[in-house]
């Protein structure tokens, strides 16, 4: 029973690794003398590898300039600045067009360009974070200032669209979060052009003559930009783990198993989609699905069940778009686990494999059990180790099995050993004639 069970495992994990290994395959990008990149949706993860990955591909090519297009009611600010990073990095000029919004996030993205372009009723503006606790919003809105300090526009403006307690006279006053419309943008030099259309943008930058080729997320991005956002990703561990322990309680392989390996594939594969998983995270949590293996097959004191409860847990972790949310995500799904192991345990009780591991019946004398008498004639007999001790086993005392442990030392299969106490049912042994 056990060796189908490690079978079982084994097979989960090889699936595992084939299907993220399939998903994962990297596209390749044709390059071009003007990058059109469209920033369109939430700002997640996903959203930020495809930007980088796109910038790259544009750099790489010699491209004459980037334009993206952004539309966006902003997202997370991690994502966002690496965003941001990405754009700071790039050795091809780089410039935004805000077609019609750029908020929270959006905004600290289009700061970052060269240049701000604007089509006439956008707006840009309202990065207030949340949860809006001083730490937060200093954090943020320090981002907006050393963002617009290096692209050479006012700070205060900037940090007036995160920060509710600055005051620009005219502009934006106490209490309130700054969103600019396309005028007021230009008027305070956040907008260096308006546009009412991307080719009025381009002529506008000089590039109207250069082949341009359009950058859009293709279908694999979005199902990355789905899985990768924090809710998503939360239920696909969770269920994932809660799969497996199903079909860890239950005989034969089934529809939970399938539905474990399903949900960690597609937690896993998310993550490389969108660029930010490397595979030695999903590394470390199959080297502790294959230590709990171990732990289940050769009994290790828990050193081994210990080790890859905590490599799951590190895969799990660094696997994530940041250590932080991964160690929030893997904090939910244990929840989930704690809560859901009881009830396994009374539904699935009466399984040959909860069994093994909790005594389901009391040892009273009504149902015939009776403690074991002292063996105190045994003190003194010679006789030869049949296992070895470590420190129990068994010895071979005057042509009877006996149970012993030796005493304070591990002593070899096939040693002669002496009685030199008996303690209620423990039988100590030590080397003879020592």
């Amino acid at each position: 029973m056990l060796k189908l069970r490690l079978a079982r495992m084994i097979l989960i994990v090889l699936m595992l690794v084939l299907t993220v290994a399939s998903l994962a395959a990297p596209v390749m990008a044709e390059g071009s003398a003007v990058y059109v990149i469209a920033v369109d949706g939430e700002i997640t993860p996903a959203m930020a590898s495809f930007l980088e990955r796109s910038l790259e591909q544009a750099a790489e090519a010699g491209a004459d300039g980037i334009l993206i297009e952004i539309s966006t009611l902003g997202g997370r600010v991690d994502a966002a600045i690496s965003m941001r990073d990405a754009i700071f990095a790039s050795t091809v000029p780089v410039a935004v067009y805000i077609s019609d919004r750029a908020i929270s996030a959006g905004a600290l993205i289009s700061i970052a360009a060269d240049k701000i372009i604007m089509a006439p009723g956008s707006h840009i503006g309202a990065a207030e974070p949340i949860p809006n606790d001083p730490k937060s919003v200093a954090y943020v809105s320090g981002e907006f200032r050393a963002t617009a300090e290096r692209t050479g526009r006012n700070p205060q403006v900037a940090m007036a669209m995160a920060d509710r307690s600055v005051v620009i006279e005219g502009l934006v006053a106490a209490d309130q979060i700054l969103d600019m419309t396309a005028n007021e943008a230009a008027e305070q030099g956040y907008a260096d052009f308006l546009a009412a259309s991307r080719s009025e943008a381009l002529q506008f930058l000089g590039w109207a003559k250069s082949p341009q080729i359009e950058v859009k997320p293709d279908f694999r991005f979005q199902i990355a930009q789905f899985l990768t956002s924090y809710e998503v990703a939360s239920i696909l561990l969770t269920l994932g783990l809660l799969a497996l322990l199903v079909e860890f309680f239950t005989p034969g392989f089934g529809a939970p198993g399938l539905v474990g390996i399903i949900c960690l594939v597609l937690y896993f594969a998310s993550g490389f989609l969108a660029g930010y998983t490397e595979w030695w995270s999903v590394l470390i949590f199959l080297a502790g699905l294959v230590l709990l293996l171990i732990e289940l097959a050769v009994p290790g004191f828990g050193i081994f069940g210990i080790a890859g409860f905590a490599a799951i847990a590190a895969g799990v972790i660094f696997a994530a778009p940041s250590p932080a949310l991964g160690a929030r995500t893997l904090l939910i799904a244990l929840v989930v686990l704690i809560i859901a192991v009881p009830v396994f345990l009374k539904v699935f009780g009466k399984s040959r494999f909860v069994r093994r591991f909790v005594l389901a019946t009391a040892e009273t004398s009504d149902r015939g059990y009776v403690h074991a008498p002292p063996q105190n004639e045994l003190v003194g007999l010679s006789g030869k180790t049949l296992t070895v001790l470590r420190p129990a086993g068994s010895v071979l005392l005057e042509g009877k099995r006996v149970d012993a442990l030796a005493e304070g030392e591990f002593i070899d299969k096939g040693v002669m050993v002496k009685v030199i106490r008996v303690e209620g049912t423990k039988v100590v042994v030590a080397e003879d004639g020592r």
